[in-house]
This record gives C-alpha cells, structure tokens and sequence, in this order.
C-alpha cells in the first residue's frame, strides 16, 4: 500500500511540476521612483545655474564641499540623484533649496560622514578580502536598498 501512494505522489509531483509555469511580470510603473519628478526640478534649475561649467572641477562649482572633489561638476548631479534614490528620498532631505550649499539640515552631514564610511570601506576593507570581483564596492544602495533606514534584520 506505501508503494502505491508514493508512486502515486511521484506521478502527481511529475504532472504539477510539467505545468506551466505563470510568470508574474510588474506593472510598468513597478520600478517608478514617486520623487523622481521632484529630483528631476531640482537637478533641471542647477543644470541651468551651472550652464557652461559641466566640465569644470566641482570644487570650483559648487560652495562648501567637504568629502567629494576633484572630477566634473555634472558628474555630482548624478552622484546626488543616484544616492537620494538609494535611500528613498528628495534632494530636500539633506538641503536646503534655496541655499544648496548651507548646512542647515543634520541629514547633510550624515550622507557625509557615510561617503566617507563607504570610501573606506571599499578601499580599505573589501580591495583586501580574497576571491572578490576585480572592483567590489559598497554603495548606499547596498544598506538602504531604496530605503531611509537601512534593514537590521531579515523578516521572514
């Protein structure tokens, strides 16, 4: 009698396991950034303000910089917009819109104090660990995954 109900499971597992599979594809808008649209203003009104320095160093572009330097000023839009994404947020979460450069907001010196801890992370610790890509990096993303608080456990 054991015999039949596991041949029997088998073949019941042989004719559910050769049924098609139905993928569940997201919606379109599945990947859309909901800040997106704001980050984009803002990114739009400092392109025009530093129209014609694209490819000037940052450091003489931009006020008060204090861990980023020393590659083209364009290039720290794209810093900005990536990592206010890899944390879920606005530009307005660490500045000030109306002063870019003032340090009125503690989240500002967060991200610069977290730069500087992925920095050394990544030139420190992981260029040293055996058996890794040629390049490893951390990045914000790696913690935050798109969110403000980086997760401290898995939920199962």
């Amino acid at each position: 009698m054991k015999i039949i109900l596991v041949i029997i499971s088998l073949l019941a597992g042989v004719i559910f396991s050769t049924a098609p599979i139905r993928k569940t594809i997201p919606p379109k808008n599945f990947y859309e950034d909901s800040l997106q649209a704001e980050r984009d203003k803002y990114l739009a009104q400092i392109r025009m303000a530093i129209a014609g320095k694209e490819n000037t160093l940052v450091d003489s572009v931009f006020h008060n910089l204090k861990v980023l330097g020393g590659f083209p000023a364009s290039n720290l839009l794209l810093a900005m917009n990536s990592w206010s994404r890899a944390l879920g947020v606005s530009c307005t979460h660490c500045h000030n819109p109306d002063d870019w450069s003032v340090d009125s907001k503690p989240e500002k010196e967060i991200a610069r104090q977290m730069s500087s801890m992925t920095t050394q992370i990544n030139s420190q610790f992981l260029s040293k660990i055996k058996g890794l890509s040629s390049r490893p990096i951390v990045n914000c993303t790696s913690c935050h995954n798109g969110k403000l608080k980086p997760a401290l456990k898995i939920i199962d």
